[in-house]
């Protein structure tokens, strides 16, 4: 439990802080858990879920019938995940074998017809590689390759990228990569395409010295503004980082959860954003994990001011909550996450219909705990929906997805 929240403006609501902060009642429903088949794929190691209109675009690695090994499966579905369109293999001859899993996770954002791929292949030296990229401008039907962007990295290592489209049509990646040979940090980095994939510009290094092995989040802000957000290396805290002009220049910002904390490994745990907009008023929504002794765990803050303030951390979830994700449109928020213990990790989904004030008690969305992938949620054309990978009774990783209504 914390024990110094006071001094430190961490906001409990009273003895719900094992379970959620501030219930706001209990009467979400739960749409029906579904559990589709995916052209007989199966063993699913990661996967990203994008939503463009009413079409979900699906991103997996995963095995392929009649195949041993893993490749990157795309796939889509226009009925909110209850079916999903035969799988397009986007590997090709030679392809090293990629490399996903917790965090670093496959990559796919959409713009109409135009989608982006971005994944890790095995390089020479176990757990390192390049990234990959792939376009298609079909909607999916077919897919060619494009460049890869981190061209001043020649150790060829980059990993736990993300992948958003603005409201222009432009591609933002981000991605870490330890050119600078810092041995016990990493740089954050990021590029801009133009050409829906094809090719990326603007190269830039946001901070020299990011934690090792930590997700990162990147959001596109109405106009032209870009958010990332990455954990830090000196305190283990997560920031904030801002451009204004479509990437070309960057501004560092506040600490989101200026915990402080001092930790000389890596904690293989991100954050998630969220942005809210309603006429000329934004709103930046976090989920961030730390692991400071008596504060250990997740903690959701806002700000309205595109990042230069926060408000108090408020506690969700229990000790052992993390891999959270989170969406919102106005001021309806729902965030996923995930409690672990041993190597297993059950999903719960809360949800908050005033801006992340107050929230729901949370709600189970596995009934084991046999879950084993990075849980996400959309806000859809159709309300919130959350994915998640869990096992079946043969032991394989297969997708899940529930309606939050």
């Amino acid at each position: 439990m914390i024990t110094n929240a006071a001094h430190r403006g961490i906001v409990l609501c009273g003895a719900l802080v094992a379970a959620v902060a501030c219930q706001m009642g209990d009467n979400e429903h739960l749409g029906e858990v579904r559990r589709p088949s995916i052209g007989g794929i199966d063993d699913i190691a990661s996967m990203d879920v994008t939503a463009d209109g009413d079409r979900l675009h699906a991103l997996l690695s995963a095995t392929m019938p009649q195949h041993t090994t893993p490749t990157v499966i795309y796939t889509w579905s226009d009925d909110h995940g209850a079916t999903w369109s035969t799988p397009v293999p986007l590997g090709q001859r030679g392809d090293p074998a990629p490399i996903a899993g917790h965090g670093n996770e496959v990559q796919i954002a959409a713009d109409g017809p135009n989608l982006v791929a971005v994944w890790q292949g095995a390089g020479a030296v176990p757990g390192t590689g390049p990234m990959i990229v792939a376009f298609s401008r079909d909607g999916g039907t077919s897919w060619s390759r494009g460049a890869n962007p981190a061209t001043g990295d020649l150790t060829n290592n980059q990993s736990y990228m993300d992948l958003t489209a603005d409201d222009d049509g432009l591609f933002h990646l981000v991605w870490l990569d330890d050119r600078d040979e810092n041995g016990n940090s990493q740089g954050l980095r990021y590029a801009r395409s133009l050409d829906q994939g094809e090719t990326w510009h603007t190269e830039t290094t946001l901070d020299a010295t990011a934690c090792t092995c930590c997700w990162n989040r990147v959001a596109a802000l109405p106009g032209d503004g870009i958010v990332v957000l990455y954990r830090d290396q000196e305190p283990h805290d997560m920031r904030l980082s801002r451009s204004g002009d479509n990437g070309i220049s960057w501004q560092p910002m506040p600490a989101v959860g200026d915990f402080g904390w001092q930790f000389s490994g890596c904690p293989h745990c991100g954050g998630a954003l969220a942005i809210a907009s309603q006429g000329d008023r934004t709103t930046l929504h976090s989920i961030v994990w730390t692991g400071k002794t008596d504060a250990a765990g997740l903690y959701f803050l806002s700000s309205a001011d595109l990042g230069s303030s926060w408000s108090s951390p408020r506690a969700i979830g229990t000790g052992r909550s993390r891999r959270a994700d989170l969406a919102a449109t106005r001021d309806e928020l729902a965030a996923v996450f995930a409690d672990v213990a041993a190597h297993a990790a059950a999903v719960s989904f809360i949800r908050s219909g005033d801006a992340g004030r107050t929230w729901s008690q949370p709600r189970l969305l596995t009934q084991t705990a046999e879950t084993s992938g990075q849980p996400r949620v959309l806000a859809t054309a159709d309300g919130f929906q959350a994915f998640w990978t869990e096992k079946d009774s043969a032991g394989r990783d297969i997708l899940a997805t529930a309606h939050l209504n």
